[in-house]
C-alpha cells in the first residue's frame, strides 16, 4: 500500500515536469495550504536516480515559492491594508515589529513549519522594502527547498556519500528547530507588550 502511493506522487511529480514543480510551488508560496514536500522530495529522488537536474529543480522550486509569496506580499499591501484602515494600530504595531524584527522574521520564518508562506502577508501590510524582501524570501526559501530536494535524494540507497547528507539533514533540523524557538519568542514578546 504505501509503496503504491509512493509511486503515484514519483509518477505525479514526473509528469509535472520543471514548469509544473514552478506552478506548484507558487501556489504552496501563497496562502493556499498545500506541503511542497509533496513534490520537493519526490522530485529529489528522481533527481538522483538522473531523471531531473538537481541545480534546476532547486532554482525552479525556489523561483516558484518567491512569486507566490510575492502575490501574497501585494494582496496585503494592497488590499489588506484598505480592509484593515480602521485598525491603525494595527498597523503601527505590525509596521514598528518589521522595522526592528522584519529581517529576521522574513530569513526565519520559511524555515519554520507553518509560518513560510505567510509571513508575507505580515511584510506586505507593513510595506517592507520590496527589494529586501524579494532578496531575503528567495534566499530563505532557497535554504529549505535545497534541504528538501536533499532528503529526497538521500532515499536513493544506490547514492554515495551518505554521511554527508545525514549531517546536512542534521543541521536543517537544528536550524528548523531553532527558528521555530526563536519566531514563537518574539511573537510572545509582542503579545506581551500589547
Amino acid at each position: 500500500m504505501l509503496e503504491e502511493i509512493a509511486n503515484i506522487i514519483l509518477a505525479f511529480t514526473e509528469n509535472l515536469g520543471h514548469l509544473g514543480i514552478y506552478l506548484y510551488m507558487t501556489i504552496v508560496g501563497t496562502f493556499i495550504p498545500l506541503p511542497s514536500q509533496v513534490v520537493l522530495m519526490p522530485a529529489g529522488y528522481l533527481a538522483s536516480k538522473g531523471d531531473f537536474n538537481f541545480i534546476l529543480i532547486w532554482i525552479v522550486a525556489t523561483l516558484g515559492s518567491t512569486s507566490g509569496a510575492t502575490i501574497n506580499y501585494f494582496l496585503a499591501k494592497k488590499l489588506l491594508r484598505k480592509v484593515l484602515k480602521r485598525k491603525q494600530e494595527f498597523i503601527v504595531k505590525l509596521t514598528l515589529f518589521f522595522r526592528h524584527h522584519g529581517k529576521i522574521a522574513l530569513f526565519l520564518a520559511p524555515l519554520t513549519i507553518g509560518a513560510g508562506q505567510y509571513i508575507s502577508i505580515p511584510a506586505g501590510i507593513a510595506k517592507t522594502k520590496l527589494s529586501t524582501f524579494l532578496a531575503i524570501t528567495f534566499f530563505a526559501n532557497s535554504i529549505f527547498n535545497f534541504f528538501m530536494i536533499l532528503i529526497g535524494y538521500a532515499f536513493n540507497p544506490e547514492e554515495a556519500h551518505k554521511k554527508i547528507i545525514y549531517v546536512t539533514i542534521g543541521l536543517l533540523t537544528f536550524v528548523v528547530v531553532v527558528a521555530t524557538i526563536y519566531i514563537f519568542r518574539e511573537l510572545k514578546k509582542e503579545k506581551n507588550r500589547s
